[in-house]
């Protein structure tokens, strides 16, 4: 007896079906938030190319309401990141596994940003003499301040001085956001609070509460920078953290994007618009990540750049504004993105994916010898 071959799934899709079949989150590494990121790090980049060519801060486009490119981008960062570190506590279930791979992801590419920016884009850039640059105080106390994230601006003596902005490293603030989520991800795995998977909703309604409360009673305005920034990413990476809690439960569809897209357009003058359309970008985020899409498996084994493109672009465009500030905006990023993604190429094969070998070995050194706890993950995220 014969059986036929089910080919019925490499049949072409109708308008319709492609609306009503579902995208499912899958284990392993069967997704596409490497491009994806990646992405995100160059709508980051033509933001900020806005903003250097332009001379001004509030140059960079809106994509929606009120909301440009890089800001965008960063909440999309810091939804995937919700979702991908919540993931990688669960998987490891092990503090000074999860703690190695966290810091080996930031500080290795970090530091050699760092030093490129002191050593590289200062003595290209500076307008005092290259001895007293050199010599300079502030120039030797940048690594205090940036790798503890008490400034991360790495202002340069004569750096960029005729530039609308002196920064020289402007999107290292989001760093210390990314490193609080980090840290409280840990506390919040070792309190236990990862047992039952409304623990992690949680984690997304509390700060979106806090949001609409601030706002609604006019005093958002008045709370510090930190306190504001640490409402606007909880928000966001809460709501990957969700998806990652819920993934057995919660299927995307591109109607259903539709709805939340038409959602965040009917509350865009209202306070709840930065929760709609965080809503609006995860669903995107989270349907794009897992489609079935065979004839572009092959972004799905591009280098991870993404974050090199997003810790060097700054002092690029910069640099190469100030040699040539008649550069237009998309001038200045014909020159300057090439540079970027081969420094970023570089910074991944010989920086970042070594250090990332070593995670075993460095979880093993924060454990000071002791022996790995067993962890049994049928006990986290319970319904």
């Amino acid at each position: 007896m014969t059986h036929k071959t089910d080919i019925s799934h490499l049949k072409p899709q109708t308008i319709w079906q492609r609306f009503v079949t579902p995208v499912q989150i899958r284990d392993g590494h069967d997704n596409f938030f490497t491009p994806l990121r990646l992405l995100m790090a160059f709508l980051v980049v033509i933001g900020h190319a806005s903003v250097i060519a332009n001379r001004d801060l509030n140059a960079e486009p809106h994509l929606f309401f009120d909301y440009g490119f890089s800001y965008l981008a960063v909440n999309v960062f810091f939804i995937a990141s919700g979702f991908l570190v919540t993931k990688s506590m669960t998987y490891r279930g092990d503090i000074e596994d999860y703690s190695s791979a966290r810091l080996l992801r930031i500080y290795p590419a970090l530091i050699a940003h760092l030093l490129f920016v002191m050593f590289v884009i200062g003595p290209l850039s500076t307008s005092l003499p290259i001895w007293e640059y050199l010599t300079h105080s502030d120039v030797w106390k940048q690594p205090l301040l940036v790798l503890t994230f008490l400034n991360t601006d790495v202002i340069l003596p004569g750096v960029f001085t005729g530039n609308e902005e002196q920064f020289a490293s402007a999107p290292l603030w989001t760093l210390r956001y990314e490193l609080i989520a980090y840290v409280l991800t840990a506390f919040v795995f070792a309190l236990g609070l990862m047992r039952r998977k409304w623990m992690i909703l949680a984690q997304f309604i509390l700060p979106s509460i806090a949001w609409l409360v601030t706002k609604e009673l006019g005093i958002f305005e008045t709370l510090s920078g930190t306190v504001q920034n640490c409402l606007r990413f909880g928000v966001a990476y809460g709501l990957g953290a969700t998806f990652f809690a819920y993934k057995d439960r919660i299927k995307f569809h591109l109607l259903g994007f539709i709805i939340v897209t038409l959602l965040a357009f009917l509350l865009g003058n209202t306070p709840s618009v930065e929760i709609s359309t965080n809503l609006f970008l995860g669903y995107g985020l989270m349907l794009l990540a897992y489609m079935k899409a065979p004839k572009f498996s092959a972004l799905q084994k591009i280098p991870d750049i993404s974050y090199g493109v997003y810790i060097y672009h700054w002092c690029l465009l910069q640099l190469f504004f100030q040699w040539f500030p008649a550069l237009s905006m998309w001038a200045l990023l014909a020159i300057a993105v090439p540079v970027t993604i081969a420094i970023s190429t570089l910074s991944w094969y010989w920086v970042e994916k070594p250090c990332l070998r070593a995670k075993i070995k460095l979880a093993q050194g924060l454990r000071f010898g002791k022996t790995r706890k067993p962890f049994n993950r049928g006990r986290i995220l319970l319904d």
